[in-house]
């Protein structure tokens, strides 16, 4: 018995070339977390594939056993483009896809985990501070799971960094005017937290 084909949104957080006749593609919705899609190539070779950090409303066709499926019509809802454009905005986009990726399964809910995704990704998308984008996102990701990064990792670091943590946390990163070190050394270090105290997979 097959299994019925269903609408969703989703986001584009892995594209794979495993052939020539398909492409994989892995999608990250609000309500159903990740989708494994194949999109089918045509003769032709004018089949078109949602870019990688897109937002698209599609139709999914379950494969046997619904694990897999086959990617149907589809349109971008917003495509991402300039996030490539740049090494270091493409790196931090990468970083929090792969985040996704590997820690969607468990989450508590996905729709927090994708309001935060997709936050990070439309401020990659202009000319925001790649670094404070990353750290602010991996905050909010493990703070939303409910870890106690704010009584823990925050407390743990000097009352100067700490000053410059909590101004990048609670004012909008367009607003960021921190050295990138800075941020970098911060969000090194929160991550080395979220290795040590969290189940997060980074």
């Amino acid at each position: 018995m097959s299994l019925a084909s269903f609408a969703i949104e989703g986001l584009v957080v892995g594209r794979e070339e495993p052939s020539e006749k398909f492409r994989e593609l892995t999608l990250f919705s609000a309500t159903d977390g990740l989708l494994r899609c194949r999109c089918r190539l045509s003769t032709s070779k004018t089949t078109s594939v949602p870019d990688l950090f897109s937002d698209v409303e599609t139709v999914l066709n379950p494969m046997s056993g619904g694990h897999l499926h086959y990617l149907g019509e589809w349109r971008c809802l917003r495509s991402r483009v300039a996030i490539g454009l740049d090494y270091r905005r493409l790196e931090a986009a990468g970083a929090l896809a792969r985040i996704i990726l590997r820690n969607a399964r468990w989450l508590e809910t996905f729709e927090n985990a994708s309001k935060v995704i997709h936050q990070a990704l439309d401020a990659l998308d202009s000319e925001i501070s790649p670094e404070a984008v990353r750290l602010k996102a991996l905050y909010m990701l493990v703070h939303s799971e409910g870890y106690p990064v704010f009584e823990d990792w925050r407390s743990g670091v000097s009352d100067l960094d700490r000053n410059g943590i909590d101004a990048v946390l609670n004012h909008p990163v367009s607003s960021c005017d921190f050295m990138e070190e800075d941020i970098s050394r911060w969000r090194i270090d929160l991550e080395r937290w979220i290795a040590s105290k969290t189940e997060f997979v980074l």
